[in-house]
């Protein structure tokens, strides 16, 4: 019973810390992408501004 608890206890300590580090390696896989969606998404920002101002002006 004892035994069959540490064994339970360990393969989850061992489920969570790969959950742990997949969880982490999305995270620096999605970082890239976040910050290339906000730079496209200022410069394009930018751009229309600039047209509107050109248009209002």
């Amino acid at each position: 019973m004892v035994l069959e608890y540490c064994f339970e206890l360990k393969d989850h300590k061992v489920a969570e810390k790969q959950g742990n580090e997949l969880a982490s390696i999305s995270v620096y896989l999605n970082t890239p992408i976040v910050a290339i969606l906000l730079g496209v998404g200022f410069i394009l920002g930018s751009i229309l501004f600039a047209g509107v101002m050109l248009i209002a002006r």
